[in-house]
């Protein structure tokens, strides 16, 4: 009997442990977004792609500074070269989308330097 309670315990903590099925499978990196997941949204652009898989990606991040009261936005970087800010994001196909990589302020500013400070998206495209 003391098997049986064990057995049943085990199966109850572990259904009640597991993710529910939202339709969508999980992100398996949460800071990419691989070209398999882009091939399965409607966006038209980069940001729309961003925004329906990644909303967090366009969120400010970092601290405010004396000079700003307002969080600093990720840049934008494609195929290495800086493209600008948040907007920038509206000018790229997102059937020209390879990748999509998050930095967080702490590695964009160690990458990029304290322009970065916000955090970086980095775009690859198919080329």
């Amino acid at each position: 009997m003391t098997k049986t309670f064990i057995a049943a315990l085990s199966l109850f903590a572990i259904t009640a442990c597991a993710q529910p099925q939202t339709g969508k499978a999980a992100p398996k990196n949460r800071n990419l977004i691989t070209a398999d997941e882009i091939a399965t949204v409607s966006g038209t652009d980069a940001y729309q792609v961003i925004e329906e898989l990644r909303p967090a990606f366009l969120q400010s991040h970092g601290g405010v500074s004396p000079h700003n009261d307002a969080p600093p936005t990720p840049l934008v970087y494609v195929d290495g070269v800086q493209a600008g800010t948040i907007t920038a994001l509206h000018n790229i196909t997102a059937s020209g989308l390879f990748s999509i990589q998050y930095l967080d302020s702490m590695q964009a500013t160690q990458r990029y330097g304290t322009i970065a400070g916000g955090g970086a998206i980095l775009i690859t495209t198919k080329h």
